[in-house]
């Protein structure tokens, strides 16, 4: 999708796939009863890192995805697979 500047829509940090898929993060974590500070320390990273991806303030990449699915014990695949059908869903893709 594109606003009238031409830009992507999906590039934000608010829009509501990229809520639904930090969501998705998080559930994955707490289902495992893991600390923001356990994810950390597995990544080598601070934890206020982690905080700033959960509250949706940060953006993370695809390796970080992938890094943090496996600190959490989540398979990457299956994160990526939700997620695509949490764009579907949104009408983000076709």
């Amino acid at each position: 999708m594109t606003r009238a500047t031409g830009k992507s829509s999906f590039g934000s940090l608010h829009n509501a796939a990229y809520k639904r898929f930090v969501k998705l993060l998080v559930d994955e974590r707490l289902a495992r009863d893991l600390k923001q500070q356990a994810v950390a320390d597995q990544l080598g990273w601070n934890q206020s890192v982690i905080a700033k991806i959960e509250a949706a303030q940060r953006r993370v990449d695809f390796v970080e995805v992938v890094l943090i699915a496996e600190a959490v014990g989540y398979d990457a695949a299956l994160l990526v697979a939700k997620t695509r059908l949490i764009l579907l869903e949104e009408g983000a893709l076709p």
